[in-house]
């Protein structure tokens, strides 16, 4: 019983030095993939602009084309 008893105890102990230990760590991990969180976004958002305002011009050009063909035809 006392075997069993010491065990615990032993676990007990390494569980909250483990707790503890993660309690210090925990917070520059968490905010490290914040900011790696915050920094994909950004490339993200970025990228999302970049296709927008190609796919804006491109349509300003096929249009433009259009109008110029339309009005030699006419």
């Amino acid at each position: 019983m006392t075997k069993f008893a010491a065990g615990l105890t032993v676990s007990g102990i390494l569980g909250f030095l483990l707790l503890e230990a993660l309690k210090i760590v925990m917070v520059p991990v968490a905010a490290w993939v914040l900011s790696l969180l915050v920094v994909v976004v950004k490339i993200v958002l970025v990228a999302l602009v970049v296709l927008v305002a190609a796919a804006v011009i491109g349509v300003g050009v096929w249009l433009y084309k259009r109008g110029q063909k339309a009005s030699a035809e006419a």
